[in-house]
């Protein structure tokens, strides 16, 4: 079967990222399906992540994000001829592979994928949640920017629901928002993680990760372990990543005195070492496409605190049993339940074995059967 994926580019060290390429990997490899990645702007950027040699990356060089050094009208201009040039370039190569599947996402191009004109079946995915796509790094639009993004993000889901063979969710939250469609799937995330080593839980060690913006909600987090620093002072707390809320995240540790106690680190490439050197996870986001962290740290043995924000943590998560969920924006609350963790270790440690063992369903090896059966069952149409 040939199977392409259609993205913007493999430059970033993002959740998106390391999944659509260990599932490129997985299918190529373990299935043996022809698999191409078409990107729009690669360019002369690495791979965020090592990409088999049995997929085959084509690069379309349009490189979109030039149109924004343009005064707004000339954006508009610059915009359709970029757009313009994919599309003529993308129908080229879809022409020349004739595909079974062509996959995209909501967050790239999902309305001119649906609609090509060939035989392939048209499979689009929501990683990020539907009632959340567009939502900037800084959640702050201009009024017509808003009117804008609402607009389009319109179109373009009434053109997946009306053209896609298939939409696939990663949560039974983002399902619902879809509202009643035929062609709904189901098909959460998955993580390549798989090793037996286990983390103690015995460091005084906290661990965050994800990027610098309004969607994981850091401020939120740096407001509880202002709380919980003050009972647990010999514990820490490690933030990995980058983005736009960088340097207003280093005043408010700055503002609260936590330079001793808090850290920020660039994203690293060495994600397992850092999980297995933590106790617990904290998830502070105000919402999730899925949470991904969570069942990277909780295949460690890392048990996880985490807000009980729309879409994922509740279904990964099982309360009290391998983690703790919080109610969305509550603080204290939050903070108390890092709290119990830290002073109760023998739960910790028995929560984090528990989540080694429950996150198992959401293995490469029980994950990807549901994506095989789903192509089968659209070309078999």
């Amino acid at each position: 079967m040939k199977i392409v994926y259609v993205y913007d580019s493999i430059a970033r060290i993002g959740g998106m990222e390391r999944i659509l390429t260990d599932k490129m990997n997985y299918l190529a490899e373990i299935y043996g399906h022809k698999v191409y990645l078409i990107t729009s702007s690669q360019g002369n950027h690495p791979l965020s992540f090592p990409l088999s040699d049995k997929v085959e990356h084509i690069d379309l060089d349009t490189k979109f994000h030039l149109q924004y050094q343009h005064p707004l009208l000339e954006q508009l201009k610059v915009g359709w001829t970029l757009n313009h040039k994919f599309e003529q370039k993308l129908k080229k190569e879809i022409k020349f592979i004739n595909p079974d599947i062509i996959s995209g996402n909501t967050s790239f191009k999902a309305d001119l994928i649906c609609k090509l004109n060939c035989k392939a079946k048209k499979i689009i995915e929501s990683h990020c949640a539907k009632i959340y796509t567009r939502i900037p790094a800084n959640r702050k639009k201009s009024f017509f920017k808003d009117i804008k993004d609402r607009y389009v993000s319109y179109q373009c889901f009434r053109d997946v629901k009306r053209y896609s063979d298939a939409i696939v969710t990663l949560t039974q939250g983002d399902a619902a928002m879809w509202g009643q469609h035929p062609n709904i799937h189901i098909i959460p995330n998955t993580t390549s993680i798989d090793i037996q080593t286990i983390s103690s839980c015995e460091a005084p060690r906290v661990i965050a990760a994800g990027r610098l913006t309004w969607q994981k909600g850091f401020d939120r987090l740096i407001d509880a372990w202002n709380i919980v620093q003050k009972r647990h002072p010999d514990w820490i707390l490690d933030i990995f990543g980058e983005g736009f809320y960088k340097d207003s995240l280093a005043r408010q540790i700055k503002d609260r005195k936590l330079e001793h106690s808090i850290t920020i680190h660039p994203f690293t490439q060495n994600i397992t070492q850092e999980y297995l050197n933590s106790s617990i996870l904290a998830l502070s986001s105000n919402y999730e496409g899925f949470g991904l962290v969570l069942i990277e740290a909780m295949s460690l043995g890392v048990p996880c605190v985490s807000f009980d924000c729309p879409f994922g943590p509740s279904e990964i998560i099982r309360n009290q049993e391998d983690g703790l969920l919080v109610k969305n924006g509550d603080i204290q609350g939050f903070a108390n339940a890092l709290c119990h963790l830290i002073e109760h270790e023998a739960e910790r440690k028995a929560f984090g074995k528990r989540a080694k063992q429950n996150i198992k369903r959401y293995s490469l090896r029980n994950i990807m059967p549901q994506w095989e059966m789903l192509f089968h069952k659209l070309t078999e149409k």
